[in-house]
């Protein structure tokens, strides 16, 4: 899966393309504005399985078993790889909260 940053100002010209790029190969495209992120445009069967893991957890269903079945793991494990984050888990508060990396 590859990063695919989209400015808002491209977004408007070439809607198309990138939902065309999201059909074809359901990779996630980041739309910013003045340079800072603030929409994420994902592939409906992305989407879809995503709605899919939070109705089991309401459900209480083991989240995970959901998960495997979509190859989420595999995915996240991708984006990972992409952004050159090797450990998630140790960087987990710097990229959802901003804080040091320390």
């Amino acid at each position: 899966m590859s990063i695919n940053i989209v400015p808002i100002s491209d977004l408007r010209h070439q809607a198309s393309k990138v939902v065309n790029t999201l059909r074809e190969g359901g990779d996630v495209a980041y739309i910013t504005q003045h340079g800072r992120p603030v929409a994420v445009l994902v592939n409906f069967d992305q989407y879809e399985a995503m709605i899919a893991e939070l109705e089991a957890f309401q459900r209480g269903q083991p989240v995970y078993a959901i998960a495997e079945e979509q190859n989420t793991f595999s995915v996240l494990a991708d984006m990972a790889q992409d952004l050159g984050v090797d450990d998630l888990a140790e960087q987990h508060d710097h990229y959802l909260y901003g804080v040091d990396k320390s």
